[in-house]
């Protein structure tokens, strides 16, 4: 059950996962034939062979876009209008430096390092710039008609920001050969300026040779959205303890569980965000908060610790290990010595504070403050885990210093049995 409180600010969970769905048909039709189109402009300006190796498209964040340019390279920025934003077109510097060799009578590449452009190689690049965007605005011109004149140049990608970090851009890279080189030539480009003309992509089928919007896949994936069910537990407490505590676990014991605040929602293994717990009707219910998950929790850390004999603690990176041949042994030894193996293993234990299901449409809906009730009632036990699989049933109780705790008040085996037999 969702309750819809007044002025909550929209919380969108799968935002992060919509990123990779994000598809060009635009790009996907159209910049293999610019990139060839530049690059036999190259053959004519330079008399030398020029080849499109490769054209890559995708959808990514502005800041991961800008990330991926080359350290040395010269890049133009120019309008979009009647669209919205700006478009960026990078050289790499690889490429401007082989193109000019080529010019200058070059037989031969000179492998070396290179850190700046030349003025000459500058001067060229702005060359090959404005000639790439004017073959991208001839291949546009079915779709719009756009004037790609350079407004500026830049050779320093911090000087290179057209729209905010998480805009989501469109990214095109042709990789391209030369006898003396190779190199790259990227495109970055607004998604949402391009919109306009993706839905004319999408809708007129006979002009590019794509098919037009698959209505039915569409509507088929509201419905699922609609109808699908995605379970939902909220976790009150997590401890790692050694087997031997779970061995000699009996009711009344109290578990040395620290009760958070706040529950922590999770789904398929999955922590999505916290959540403050109360009740409302006779039932547990949690009202969802702002921000993370559990970035603190020692489950989710990839590093390990050592402690040392003097009671510092270190991290182990990841190293390489070489195995060793096995060598034959006599049958009939103990397999496991020591008193106290059972205190080294370690089992993950967690407190369900109660469950619920919502569809995946109300899940991507959900809004900070909003409550959702779980079916846990008041006063009922809670159930307790271990490594995921249900172990005893207990109550919250009050430690020292305004601590609180978990009872143990019976075990999974005997309460399922007892309710067996009762009905």
């Amino acid at each position: 059950m969702l309750e819809q409180p007044e002025d909550v600010e929209k919380l969108d969970l799968l935002d992060s996962l919509r990123a990779p769905q994000l598809r060009s048909l635009l790009m996907e039709s159209l910049s293999d034939r610019f990139m060839r189109q530049i690059a036999f402009a190259l053959f004519q300006r330079m008399r030398h062979s020029v080849q499109l190796l490769s054209c890559i498209n995708g959808v990514t964040s502005h800041e991961a876009a800008m990330s991926q340019l080359p350290e040395v390279m010269l890049a133009g920025i120019s309008e979009l209008a009647p669209l919205r934003g700006r478009m960026l077109l990078a050289i790499d510097g690889d490429l401007i430096g082989a193109v000019v060799d080529a010019m200058c009578g070059a037989t031969a590449s000179h492998p070396f390092e290179r850190y700046e452009l030349s003025a000459l190689e500058t001067r060229i690049g702005k060359q090959m710039i404005d000639l790439s965007l004017a073959t991208i605005q001839e291949t546009l011109a079915p779709l719009a008609q756009l004037d790609l004149t350079p407004i500026a140049y830049e050779n320093a990608t911090g000087m290179l920001a057209i729209a905010d970090g998480q805009d989501w851009m469109i990214a095109v890279t042709g990789i391209f050969e030369t006898a003396l080189g190779t190199g790259t030539i990227k495109l970055i480009a607004p998604y949402a300026g391009f919109e306009p003309l993706e839905a004319k992509v999408a809708s007129q089928s006979g002009l590019l040779g794509q098919r037009g919007a698959d209505t039915g896949w569409i509507n088929g994936i509201e419905t699922l959205t609609e109808t699908t069910p995605v379970g939902i537990t909220f976790e009150l407490a997590r401890v790692s303890l050694p087997l031997a505590v779970i061995e000699g676990l009996t009711p009344g014991k109290i578990l040395p569980f620290t009760l958070s605040a706040e529950a922590i929602a999770v789904s398929g293994g999955i922590d999505l965000f916290r959540a403050e717990y109360g009740q409302n009707g006779g039932y547990i219910c949690c009202r969802v908060k702002t921000g993370g998950t559990t970035e603190g929790d020692a489950s989710m850390s990839d590093q390990k610790e050592l402690t040392t004999p003097a009671g510092e603690r270190t991290v182990l990176e990841n190293e390489r290990v070489e195995l060793e041949r096995i060598q034959p042994q006599t049958r009939g030894a103990v397999a496991i010595g020591g008193k106290n193996v059972l205190d080294r293993v370690q089992v993950s234990l967690t407190v369900e504070l109660g469950r619920t299901q919502i569809t995946v449409k109300d899940l991507r809906q959900l809004r900070h403050g909003q409550v959702v009730t779980l079916d846990q009632m008041v006063g009922e036990p809670l159930t307790i885990f271990a490594n995921g699989q249900k172990l005893a049933y207990g109550e919250v109780v009050a430690v020292a210093n305004d601590r609180y705790g978990v009872r143990v008040t019976a075990l999974a085996e005997d309460m399922d049995a007892t309710a067996e037999a009762g009905a």
